[in-house]
């Protein structure tokens, strides 16, 4: 007979009265209360939630989250821009095969057009005087080129160069217009951005800033972006010119913004490039150089070229920066000039890939065009450069006959260029040299635009040239 071992019953405290009992689902036999086992993990008696060993494990966790968040901040999209201020269309003024709508031709500026119907051969179609000179690129959309001027804004007939029609402005007009849709963006030393109807210019909106601007607007996914001497750059909605965002620079920004992959890129005159979410206005980068930054910045191949302090910069166009990361690489740097021990030298800016420096005094003002395997630029002592994209190495080098200060265009396999000897130069885009060139009768400080295959110029007289 195989004697069964009786297991131990456990016993139940009346947490009421303290009395024990056997009752594990039930009245208590003293004070008639309803008993219930829990489980161990309820009661707390054989494991605890709140351990010493998970205490620091979630300590461990949340400084561990917090660090990612801090990298990440404010990459992380601002859900209040995002969904309460939303832009009504997705107008841009990125130009159609044929014309010219903004500055820089496209929204990353390049100034480049892989091919072209029939290169210009330097013949003057027509020359119409718009009035005392300023530094506005004509924009062509549909035959009609619009311009700014002394006091007013024209649209003229790209074929004849006829005005179609004026418009009285407060101040000389130097921006560019933009043209997306039915609508011209512009701004105006007088502290407004305005938008006008493309076919009679009467004023559709506008908007106030607190100081001139002089940058060209653009337009990309229904918003108007520009900057002001205030040191903000604005994102307006196209529609209407409600305000949508705006980002606080380190310096006035006169130069326009480029913009390419959801990302803005602008300089500003203390010499710092900013890289800023496009859609809602959160930093992204802040590269820092050492002079002012004179000229739009220009995305392509991966990189931003922009000029500052007489030179070329290229900067990694995906690079991020970390808040702190400047400043804790700025102490590591004094750290490693007074040679403390241990201390290895300290890596670059986030970003920062090489820079061209012109040879002697010369300098660079004004934005490259960029191809995709060169970009070329011109420096105020007269020389004209073609350097690699991606290592900024030389490939081949002219020499002009006076200072060049406006971007060239490239077109196909040709490049054109002013300069303020009142030249306008076409070269081979390969070898560099000179295809032929034509005088314009005064100094060229604009870039050029190409629209319908003819090239249009503005000299210092007050001129705009077309040129076939």
């Amino acid at each position: 007979m195989v004697r069964q071992r009786s297991r131990p019953v456990a016993t139940l405290t009346c947490p009421w009265c303290g009395t024990e009992s056997q009752v594990a689902l039930g009245r208590c036999p003293q004070c008639s209360r309803y008993l219930m086992r829990l489980p161990s993990w309820a009661t707390g008696r054989r494991s605890r939630w709140f351990t010493r060993r998970r205490l620091v494990y979630a300590g461990i966790l949340v400084l561990l989250l917090s660090f990612i968040a801090w990298l990440n901040y404010p990459f992380l999209p601002d859900p209040v821009i995002l969904l309460s201020r939303r832009p009504v269309t997705k107008l841009s003024s990125a130009s159609s095969p044929g014309q010219w709508s903004m500055s820089g031709r496209d929204l990353q500026l390049t100034r480049y057009l892989a091919s072209v119907p029939r290169q210009p051969e330097g013949r003057v179609v027509w020359s119409q005087y718009l009035g005392e000179a300023t530094r506005s690129a004509p924009s062509v959309v549909d035959g009609i080129a619009y311009v700014g001027s002394h006091f007013k804004v024209l649209a003229l007939d790209a074929a004849t160069g006829k005005v179609v029609w004026e418009r009285e402005t407060t101040g000389p007009v130097h921006p560019s217009l933009a043209v997306a849709g039915d609508n011209l963006y512009l701004g105006l030393l007088d502290h407004r951005v305005l938008a006008l109807e493309r076919r009679t210019g009467e004023v559709r909106w506008e908007f106030k800033t607190q100081d001139a601007v002089t940058a060209s607007p653009a337009v990309a996914n229904g918003m108007v972006y520009a900057a002001s001497w205030d040191g903000f750059i604005y994102a307006l909605d196209a529609s209407n010119g409600k305000p949508i965002w705006k980002y606080e620079a380190k310096g006035p920004v006169r130069t326009s913004p480029a913009i390419h992959d959801g990302v803005l890129f602008a300089t500003d005159t203390d010499g710092n490039l900013h890289a800023v979410n496009a859609r809602t206005g959160q930093s992204r980068l802040r590269f820092r150089t050492t002079g002012s930054a004179t000229a739009s910045p220009v995305v392509a191949n991966g990189l931003v070229y922009f000029p500052a302090d007489g030179r070329v910069f290229a900067v990694g166009a995906s690079a991020r920066g970390i808040p702190g990361e400047y400043q804790l690489k700025a102490v590591w740097a004094q750290f490693w000039i007074w040679r403390v021990p241990g201390i290895p030298r300290p890596p670059g800016q986030k970003g920062g890939r090489w820079r061209f420096t012109p040879e002697k005094s010369h300098g660079i003002i004004s934005s490259p065009a960029v191809a995709p395997e060169a970009f070329y630029v011109g420096d105020t002592g007269g020389n004209f450069h073609a350097r690699d994209a991606l290592l900024g190495t030389e490939r081949w080098r002219f020499r002009a006959g006076g200072p060049i200060v406006a971007s060239p265009v490239v077109l196909g396999e040709r490049v054109y260029f002013g300069a303020r000897d009142g030249f306008l130069y076409a070269l081979d885009r390969s070898s560099g040299q000179a295809v032929w060139r034509i005088s314009l009768g005064a100094p060229i400080e604009v870039s050029p635009v190409f629209a319908a295959d003819r090239l249009y110029v503005r000299t210092a007289d007050g001129r705009l040239h077309a040129v076939e």
